[in-house]
């Protein structure tokens, strides 16, 4: 469930549990994130909460499709295009996620 995470062990049945929990959620909405394997476009709903950005293929589904752990992570933005950006990690073989924004907010 949760891809994207070479370096570290993760406990899926504890991150859910702090997924479904009532704590503050930081941000939520639409992104599209360009996928690993298929290179198109795909319109997720992302929760972030914490350092942690859950993606799902829509709002109301109640798991996550995968996770993103950002501790450590480098943020780059798209200098021809303000809603597009990166998310990579300085580790040799760590994915990369592109994501897009519909708008700037």
């Amino acid at each position: 469930m949760f891809g994207g995470q070479h370096m570290m062990k993760i406990n899926s049945k504890n991150v859910l549990n702090f997924l479904r929990t009532d704590s503050h959620v930081d941000k939520r909405g639409f992104l599209f994130k360009k996928g690993e394997l298929n290179k198109g476009w795909q319109k997720r709903w992302f929760i972030l909460k914490g350092n942690m950005l859950f993606y799902y293929h829509a709002p109301h589904d109640s798991e996550p499709i995968g996770m993103i752990v950002l501790e450590g992570c480098v943020i780059d933005n798209c200098q021809s295009d303000k809603t597009t950006f990166s998310i990579s990690f300085p580790v040799e073989g760590s994915r990369t996620y592109h994501l897009c924004a519909e708008t700037e907010e």
